[in-house]
């Protein structure tokens, strides 16, 4: 018992000390936060914001900096403003105003924007070449989801954001319609495709020239989160049991990234929270010193999974 509250107390501080460098690290006149540097972050912005809302150190009025960067077609670019499109972050982006709050008027059109684009195998030609001419990958190019960037190829994390963001703003009321329904059975197709033969998923395919690839611990809690509706289904409960043999990951982004999507499992009759508990003492170790921290986004992510309060998680889907 004692080493348990020992325990708590150690990721109790070092979120604190995790939340003081995300305020130390915001760029100037208080315009978002950066990857490491000065240049303008959509992912580390969200994220920083995330972290600073579950802190109760910013409230929705906070958000201002994510939303001037809003591109005219209601999407964000990964960094500065010139870069075109990126579906990974507009979708990080779009969950991260519904979680503090912001009207609903700031990102009405990113969340259309999010449920019109599509990848390039939606197009019948390109759909047509991966069924039958392109053989290096294996997966159904009928199911997709959505790519990093417009004009471009499904991947797992953008889907799996995407769902989430979607699927988050359905529940709150914001979006409706058949296109919405469409596009969510869609993504959630493509992820059940795609997944690696004994669970998890990789960055994108599952097989490769006939080769069977290795999961990633951050794609495959990204996947989880998106489709914890869908426990029942063997691939899913299949993939939880790998996610939660890998918690002596080296990576605190991908760490973070797991214990947020086994928090929304806790529920399901494995045993789950052990492995939480350990993920979480280890989160905590690598983060001793937040300043040698190079990447903001670890920093925000992090903060968010060394939290006190699960029921607050951002990207828990159902609930």
């Amino acid at each position: 018992m004692m080493r348990s509250f020992a325990n708590i107390e150690i990721q109790r501080l070092a979120r604190c000390r995790l939340l003081e460098e995300l305020v130390r690290r915001r760029l100037p006149s208080g315009d978002g936060w950066s990857h490491r540097g000065t240049q303008f972050g959509a992912e580390p912005t969200a994220l920083a914001l995330l972290a600073l809302h579950s802190g109760a150190i910013v409230t929705q009025e906070g958000a201002s900096p994510l939303i001037a960067r809003q591109g005219a077609d209601g999407l964000w670019s990964a960094v500065g403003d010139e870069m075109g499109a990126n579906i990974w972050a507009s979708a990080l982006a779009v969950n991260t105003l519904s979680s503090l709050g912001a009207e609903r008027a700031t990102y009405a059109d990113s969340i259309e924007a999010l449920i019109r684009s599509c990848p390039r195998e939606a197009a019948w030609l390109v759909s047509l070449k991966f069924r039958f001419l392109d053989r290096r990958v294996r997966f159904d190019p009928t199911k997709y989801g959505w790519p990093w960037v417009p004009e471009t190829v499904s991947w797992v994390a953008p889907t799996a954001m995407a769902l989430i963001a979607l699927e988050r703003a359905k529940k709150r009321g914001l979006v409706r319609g058949s296109e919405l329904q469409r596009r969510l059975r869609l993504g959630t197709e493509m992820l059940l495709d795609r997944a690696c033969p004994g669970g998890g998923w990789n960055a994108g395919n599952a097989v490769v020239y006939g080769v069977p690839l290795r999961p990633h611990v951050d794609t495959t809690a990204l996947a989880l989160l998106a489709l914890r509706p869908l426990y029942d289904l063997p691939i899913v409960r299949n993939s939880l049991r790998w996610l939660l043999r890998n918690v002596e990951c080296p990576s605190a982004f991908s760490l973070a990234w797991m214990i947020l999507a086994a928090d929304v499992y806790k529920d399901v009759g494995i045993n789950v929270s052990p492995a939480i508990n350990s993920a979480r003492d280890r989160l905590a170790s690598l983060l001793e010193d937040p300043r040698s921290i190079g990447d903001t986004s670890t920093i925000g992510l992090a903060a968010l999974a060394l939290g006190s309060e699960p029921k607050n998680n951002p990207f828990e889907v159902e609930g």
